[in-house]
């Protein structure tokens, strides 16, 4: 069958216990990841060599492209340019890229076009999107588009405007009355004045009826700073819409109680999103 994790954004080892949660109910699992395989986490290095060993187009393992990995790209061609410049005896300060992925290259001695073009690569191989038609529960065909952010059915758009909006746009909108449910992520499921999430289901999995769509980004990589949610990385069975998480809620309550974020006095039946 079919799976999608949510924006892993560096969680290694919650990313290493999902997979293996998923595989052992399902050894021939085809899984997708919506992209942001980097930045802010705690394992960004071990995510990223475990990516470009594993994931292919076409493969076991595959992925969309995030706007996290896009930035990289960005940044790129300004490294190079700036590259050349120096080269050239012009002496003007290195471009950095916006969230931490320079450090990560800096701190293993990886800033060097030999070992960041395997990298670039790699992001450059990344597509959009990916779009599947599967027989859901009751044998009926069900047809998803996996993209990181958003999909804008727009016929005036042109196709650098659609990639903008895969990998950018938070607005849910234009899918209400589409045959294809959209798998995204990008925009985590923590409750804010613009976002009305049920608390029972922030930090994870939310259902989003109104546009037709699915958003798996349950926010793993900002854990310590909203205990008060789960948090989890999230993965999803696309057939039977069943859900994975790396731990239970009980387990994720008594990971965050130890770890110092919740008190010791803490009751969970006191955190409404960590009931089911």
């Amino acid at each position: 069958m079919h799976y999608v994790i949510g924006d892993v954004h560096g969680c290694f080892d919650e990313m290493m216990k999902l997979l293996k949660k998923i595989e052992a109910q399902d050894s021939d699992a085809i899984i997708y990841f919506l992209g942001d395989l980097i930045d802010r986490g705690p394992k960004v290095w071990n995510v990223l060599e475990w990516a470009m060993k594993n994931i292919t187009v076409d493969g076991r393992y595959r992925s969309v492209r995030g706007n996290h990995e896009q930035m990289v790209l960005n940044w790129f061609v300004k490294w190079q340019n700036w590259k050349e410049e120096m080269d050239n005896g012009q002496d003007s300060a290195e471009p950095k890229t916006k969230y931490d992925f320079y450090s990560r290259l800096e701190e293993r001695d990886k800033l060097h076009e030999k070992d960041l073009k395997p990298v670039i690569d790699f992001f450059e191989s990344l597509p959009y999107y990916q779009k599947i038609t599967v027989n859901d529960k009751g044998g009926e065909e069900k047809t998803y588009r996996i993209v990181h952010a958003w999909y804008c059915r727009d016929n005036t758009l042109s196709q650098e405007e659609l990639n903008h909006a895969y990998i950018w746009q938070r607005i849910l909108l234009g899918n209400e009355n589409s045959g294809e449910c959209i798998v995204h992520g990008h925009t985590p499921n923590i409750p804010d004045e613009n976002r009305d999430i049920p608390e029972n289901r922030a930090g994870r999995i939310v259902f989003e009826s109104d546009s037709n769509s699915i958003n798996i980004d349950g926010g793993c990589c900002y854990k310590h700073l909203y205990s008060q949610y789960p948090c989890m990385l999230c993965g999803i069975c696309l057939e039977t819409l069943e859900e994975f998480y790396p731990c239970s809620l009980e387990e994720r309550f008594a990971e965050f109680k130890q770890e110092g974020y919740l008190t010791e006095d803490s009751k969970i039946e006191d955190y409404p999103a960590y009931k089911m």
